[in-house]
Protein backbone atom coordinates (compact mmCIF):
# COMPACT_ATOMS: atom_id res chain seq x y z
CA UNK A 1 0.00 0.00 0.00
CA UNK A 2 1.33 3.43 -0.94
CA UNK A 3 2.56 5.43 2.10
CA UNK A 4 0.04 8.24 1.49
CA UNK A 5 -2.91 5.83 1.46
CA UNK A 6 -1.56 3.98 4.51
CA UNK A 7 -1.16 7.30 6.35
CA UNK A 8 -4.73 8.37 5.56
CA UNK A 9 -6.31 5.06 6.58
CA UNK A 10 -4.28 4.69 9.79
CA UNK A 11 -4.90 8.27 10.95
CA UNK A 12 -8.47 8.67 9.75
CA UNK A 13 -7.57 12.09 8.38
CA UNK A 14 -6.05 13.64 5.29
CA UNK A 15 -3.78 16.56 4.51
CA UNK A 16 -5.38 19.42 2.56
CA UNK A 17 -3.54 21.75 0.15
CA UNK A 18 -3.83 24.44 2.86
CA UNK A 19 -1.62 22.35 5.15
CA UNK A 20 -4.50 21.54 7.52
CA UNK A 21 -5.65 18.04 8.37
CA UNK A 22 -9.30 17.05 8.18
CA UNK A 23 -11.23 13.90 9.07
CA UNK A 24 -11.89 11.64 6.07
CA UNK A 25 -15.49 10.83 5.19
CA UNK A 26 -17.27 8.96 2.41
CA UNK A 27 -14.57 6.44 1.49
CA UNK A 28 -14.46 2.74 0.63
CA UNK A 29 -13.09 0.15 3.05
CA UNK A 30 -9.95 -1.91 2.47
CA UNK A 31 -11.92 -4.97 1.31
CA UNK A 32 -13.45 -2.88 -1.49
CA UNK A 33 -10.09 -1.31 -2.29
CA UNK A 34 -8.59 -4.78 -2.61
CA UNK A 35 -11.34 -5.75 -5.05
CA UNK A 36 -10.59 -2.73 -7.23
CA UNK A 37 -6.90 -3.60 -7.31
CA UNK A 38 -7.55 -7.29 -7.91
CA UNK A 39 -9.75 -6.56 -10.93
CA UNK A 40 -7.22 -4.12 -12.39
CA UNK A 41 -4.35 -6.57 -11.94
CA UNK A 42 -6.40 -9.28 -13.65
CA UNK A 43 -7.68 -7.13 -16.54
CA UNK A 44 -4.61 -4.88 -16.98
CA UNK A 45 -6.78 -2.10 -18.50
CA UNK A 46 -5.20 0.57 -20.67
CA UNK A 47 -7.77 3.22 -19.73
CA UNK A 48 -10.08 3.40 -16.71
CA UNK A 49 -12.84 5.80 -15.68
CA UNK A 50 -13.91 6.78 -12.17
CA UNK A 51 -17.03 8.80 -11.36
CA UNK A 52 -16.36 10.73 -8.16
CA UNK A 53 -13.16 11.74 -6.37
CA UNK A 54 -13.83 13.17 -2.87
CA UNK A 55 -10.62 12.72 -0.82
CA UNK A 56 -9.29 10.25 -3.38
CA UNK A 57 -9.21 7.05 -1.32
CA UNK A 58 -10.62 4.78 -4.04
CA UNK A 59 -8.62 6.72 -6.63
CA UNK A 60 -5.38 5.94 -4.79
CA UNK A 61 -6.25 2.23 -4.73
CA UNK A 62 -6.89 2.30 -8.49
CA UNK A 63 -3.80 4.34 -9.34
CA UNK A 64 -1.56 2.17 -7.18
CA UNK A 65 -2.60 -0.88 -9.22
CA UNK A 66 -2.31 1.02 -12.51
CA UNK A 67 1.22 2.07 -11.59
CA UNK A 68 2.07 -1.65 -11.53
CA UNK A 69 0.18 -2.75 -14.64
CA UNK A 70 0.39 0.39 -16.80
CA UNK A 71 -2.60 2.41 -17.94
CA UNK A 72 -4.26 5.63 -16.93
CA UNK A 73 -7.36 6.82 -15.08
CA UNK A 74 -9.87 9.47 -16.19
CA UNK A 75 -11.70 11.00 -13.22
CA UNK A 76 -14.45 13.56 -12.74
CA UNK A 77 -16.01 15.41 -9.82
CA UNK A 78 -17.67 18.85 -9.96
CA UNK A 79 -17.34 19.37 -6.18
CA UNK A 80 -13.61 18.69 -5.71
CA UNK A 81 -12.92 22.26 -4.61
CA UNK A 82 -16.06 22.89 -2.57
CA UNK A 83 -16.01 23.72 1.16
CA UNK A 84 -15.95 20.06 2.17
CA UNK A 85 -13.41 18.34 -0.11
CA UNK A 86 -11.21 21.47 -0.55
CA UNK A 87 -9.06 19.90 -3.28
CA UNK A 88 -8.01 17.07 -0.95
CA UNK A 89 -8.38 14.32 -3.53
CA UNK A 90 -6.16 15.95 -6.13
CA UNK A 91 -3.66 16.83 -3.42
CA UNK A 92 -3.44 13.19 -2.31
CA UNK A 93 -2.89 12.00 -5.89
CA UNK A 94 -0.06 14.52 -6.26
CA UNK A 95 1.49 13.57 -2.90
CA UNK A 96 1.40 9.88 -3.81
CA UNK A 97 3.26 10.54 -7.08
CA UNK A 98 0.42 9.36 -9.31
CA UNK A 99 -0.35 12.64 -11.10
CA UNK A 100 1.05 11.41 -14.44
CA UNK A 101 -1.44 8.50 -14.47
CA UNK A 102 -4.49 10.70 -13.82
CA UNK A 103 -6.63 12.92 -16.05
CA UNK A 104 -9.14 14.99 -14.08
CA UNK A 105 -12.30 16.80 -15.23
CA UNK A 106 -13.87 19.16 -12.71
CA UNK A 107 -17.34 18.68 -14.13
CA UNK A 108 -20.34 16.41 -13.70
CA UNK A 109 -20.33 12.87 -15.03
CA UNK A 110 -23.45 13.78 -17.05
CA UNK A 111 -21.31 16.24 -18.99
CA UNK A 112 -17.97 14.42 -19.02
CA UNK A 113 -19.05 10.90 -19.96
CA UNK A 114 -21.00 11.91 -23.13
CA UNK A 115 -18.00 14.02 -24.14
CA UNK A 116 -15.75 10.97 -23.82
CA UNK A 117 -18.21 8.93 -25.89
CA UNK A 118 -18.30 11.63 -28.58
CA UNK A 119 -14.51 11.73 -28.86
CA UNK A 120 -14.39 7.95 -29.32
CA UNK A 121 -12.69 7.07 -26.04
CA UNK A 122 -12.49 3.35 -25.21
CA UNK A 123 -12.05 1.97 -21.69
CA UNK A 124 -11.68 -1.43 -20.07
CA UNK A 125 -12.57 -0.63 -16.45
CA UNK A 126 -14.89 1.81 -14.67
CA UNK A 127 -15.86 2.64 -11.10
CA UNK A 128 -19.17 4.38 -10.41
CA UNK A 129 -19.31 6.20 -7.07
CA UNK A 130 -21.06 9.45 -7.87
CA UNK A 131 -24.48 10.88 -7.05
CA UNK A 132 -26.44 8.05 -5.44
CA UNK A 133 -29.90 8.46 -6.96
CA UNK A 134 -31.33 5.81 -9.30
CA UNK A 135 -31.45 8.11 -12.31
CA UNK A 136 -27.92 9.48 -11.90
CA UNK A 137 -26.49 5.98 -11.41
CA UNK A 138 -28.31 4.63 -14.45
CA UNK A 139 -27.21 7.58 -16.61
CA UNK A 140 -23.60 7.02 -15.49
CA UNK A 141 -23.89 3.34 -16.44
CA UNK A 142 -25.58 4.16 -19.77
CA UNK A 143 -22.61 6.20 -20.96
CA UNK A 144 -19.95 3.99 -19.39
CA UNK A 145 -21.45 1.03 -21.23
CA UNK A 146 -20.88 2.88 -24.51
CA UNK A 147 -17.23 3.45 -23.55
CA UNK A 148 -16.57 -0.04 -22.15
CA UNK A 149 -15.00 -2.74 -24.31
CA UNK A 150 -16.54 -6.20 -24.33
CA UNK A 151 -14.94 -8.12 -21.48
CA UNK A 152 -14.43 -4.94 -19.48
CA UNK A 153 -15.63 -4.50 -15.91
CA UNK A 154 -17.70 -1.80 -14.21
CA UNK A 155 -17.75 -1.62 -10.40
CA UNK A 156 -20.54 0.04 -8.40
CA UNK A 157 -20.25 1.16 -4.78
CA UNK A 158 -22.99 1.26 -2.14
CA UNK A 159 -25.17 -1.38 -3.77
CA UNK A 160 -26.99 -1.61 -0.45
CA UNK A 161 -28.68 1.72 -1.27
CA UNK A 162 -32.13 0.88 -2.73
CA UNK A 163 -31.52 3.31 -5.61
CA UNK A 164 -28.25 1.69 -6.66
CA UNK A 165 -29.51 -1.86 -6.04
CA UNK A 166 -32.40 -1.21 -8.43
CA UNK A 167 -30.01 0.14 -11.05
CA UNK A 168 -27.95 -3.05 -10.68
CA UNK A 169 -31.12 -5.14 -10.94
CA UNK A 170 -31.83 -3.44 -14.26
CA UNK A 171 -28.30 -4.03 -15.56
CA UNK A 172 -28.19 -7.75 -14.79
CA UNK A 173 -31.70 -8.44 -16.11
CA UNK A 174 -31.84 -6.16 -19.17
CA UNK A 175 -28.20 -6.10 -20.29
CA UNK A 176 -25.67 -8.83 -20.97
CA UNK A 177 -23.56 -8.32 -17.84
CA UNK A 178 -22.52 -10.98 -15.35
CA UNK A 179 -21.23 -10.79 -11.78
CA UNK A 180 -17.42 -10.72 -11.87
CA UNK A 181 -16.69 -10.14 -8.17
CA UNK A 182 -18.36 -8.63 -5.12
CA UNK A 183 -18.07 -7.73 -1.46
CA UNK A 184 -20.94 -9.01 0.65
CA UNK A 185 -22.17 -7.53 3.90
CA UNK A 186 -22.53 -9.61 7.05
CA UNK A 187 -26.24 -10.40 7.01
CA UNK A 188 -27.75 -11.17 10.40
CA UNK A 189 -31.13 -11.63 8.68
CA UNK A 190 -29.90 -14.08 6.04
CA UNK A 191 -32.32 -16.83 7.12
CA UNK A 192 -35.22 -14.37 7.01
CA UNK A 193 -34.17 -13.27 3.52
CA UNK A 194 -34.08 -16.88 2.30
CA UNK A 195 -37.52 -17.57 3.76
CA UNK A 196 -38.98 -14.45 2.12
CA UNK A 197 -37.38 -15.36 -1.19
CA UNK A 198 -38.81 -18.89 -0.99
CA UNK A 199 -42.26 -17.53 -0.14
CA UNK A 200 -42.12 -15.24 -3.18
CA UNK A 201 -41.18 -18.21 -5.35
CA UNK A 202 -44.25 -20.05 -4.09
CA UNK A 203 -46.75 -17.18 -4.14
CA UNK A 204 -45.69 -15.19 -7.21
CA UNK A 205 -47.01 -17.72 -9.74
CA UNK A 206 -50.41 -17.37 -8.07
CA UNK A 207 -50.54 -13.59 -8.46
CA UNK A 208 -48.42 -13.20 -11.58
CA UNK A 209 -49.24 -10.36 -13.98
CA UNK A 210 -47.57 -9.14 -17.14
CA UNK A 211 -45.48 -6.83 -14.91
CA UNK A 212 -44.20 -9.52 -12.55
CA UNK A 213 -40.48 -10.21 -12.96
CA UNK A 214 -39.67 -13.61 -14.41
CA UNK A 215 -38.18 -16.33 -12.21
CA UNK A 216 -34.84 -15.82 -13.98
CA UNK A 217 -34.88 -12.08 -13.26
CA UNK A 218 -35.78 -12.69 -9.61
CA UNK A 219 -32.92 -15.17 -9.19
CA UNK A 220 -30.44 -12.68 -10.64
CA UNK A 221 -31.68 -9.86 -8.39
CA UNK A 222 -31.71 -12.11 -5.32
CA UNK A 223 -28.11 -13.09 -6.03
CA UNK A 224 -26.89 -9.56 -5.25
CA UNK A 225 -29.26 -8.83 -2.34
CA UNK A 226 -26.57 -8.71 0.34
CA UNK A 227 -23.83 -7.19 -1.81
CA UNK A 228 -22.57 -3.66 -1.16
CA UNK A 229 -19.70 -3.54 -3.69
CA UNK A 230 -20.31 -5.13 -7.08
CA UNK A 231 -18.12 -5.77 -10.13
CA UNK A 232 -20.00 -6.58 -13.34
CA UNK A 233 -18.36 -7.85 -16.52
CA UNK A 234 -19.65 -6.82 -19.95
CA UNK A 235 -20.31 -10.06 -21.82
CA UNK A 236 -21.43 -8.55 -25.12
CA UNK A 237 -22.27 -5.25 -26.76
CA UNK A 238 -25.85 -4.01 -26.78
CA UNK A 239 -27.91 -5.86 -29.40
CA UNK A 240 -31.42 -5.44 -27.96
CA UNK A 241 -34.49 -4.63 -30.01
CA UNK A 242 -35.50 -0.98 -29.94
CA UNK A 243 -38.43 -1.78 -27.61
CA UNK A 244 -36.73 -4.35 -25.36
CA UNK A 245 -37.68 -4.42 -21.70
CA UNK A 246 -37.55 -7.11 -18.99
CA UNK A 247 -39.38 -6.46 -15.73
CA UNK A 248 -36.99 -6.44 -12.78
Amino acid sequence: MTPVLEEILSSGSTLLPSGEHTKITGYIDQQCGSLLQRVIRELRPAVCVEVGLAFGISTLYILEALAETGGRLIGMDPAQHDDHWQGGGLHNIDRAGFKSYYEFHEDTSQNTLPWLVKKGQRIQFAFIDGWHTFDHTLVDFFYIDQLLDQGGVVVLDDVGYPSIKRACDFIITNRDYGVYDSVRQQDANNLRRRIKHRMRQILNPLVRTDKTPSSEAEVKAYGINNVYFLALRKLSDDSRRWDHFVHF
